[in-house]
């Protein structure tokens, strides 16, 4: 089994226990895909400390916090957003004139709409009730059948399919 990726970044940061760091070493001295791995994460550690970075950001979150810091906590919402008693009442009144006016069409469309799926779920119903008595009495009927009564209705079929076969014949000639 090869060693994975973040065990590998783990020991070249030395941050693996005595015992851990010791099997990797043995792994590492065996298995030339492990080593080849730890070889390219080398390469990466160097390349990495080679580049020149910024320290603007050493301290950031020092400032950020005296920032918050320094914050006056009484801050007073509510006289920066007013509304006024004149229009806080049209727009009641606007509320209240629209529920009043809706509220009986809200209603029969609703009533609507319950009858209509009432009604929907009857006829639905009704329907397959007939549908099924009517495949009962067809099932019954084959059930009760004789045998010349297959018969007869098979030499029915089969003279149906000849003559229709010879009159579509005769038509060509």
């Amino acid at each position: 089994m090869h060693i994975r990726e973040r065990d590998i970044s783990l020991y070249l940061d030395n941050r693996l226990d005595s015992e851990k760091q010791r099997k990797l070493e043995e792994h590492f001295s065996v298995c030339r895909k492990c080593s080849d791995r730890l070889a390219e994460w080398k390469e990466l550690y160097a390349y990495l400390e080679g580049l020149e970075y910024d320290f603007e950001l050493d301290g950031l979150e020092n400032k950020i916090m005296q920032k918050i810091k320094n914050v006056p906590v009484n801050v007073v919402w509510h006289d920066e957003f007013r509304i006024s008693v004149p229009v806080l009442l049209y727009v009641l009144s606007v509320v209240l004139s629209l529920n009043l006016l809706f509220e009986p069409v809200i209603n029969f469309l609703r009533r609507f709409y319950n009858n209509t799926m009432a009604f929907m779920l009857n006829e639905s119903l009704e329907f397959i009730n007939s549908a099924k008595w009517e495949a009962v009495d067809v099932i019954a009927l084959f059930k009760s059948m004789e045998i010349t009564g297959m018969a007869t209705g098979i030499v029915l079929i089969a003279g149906g399919i000849y003559f229709t076969v010879n009159r579509k014949s005769l038509r060509k000639v």
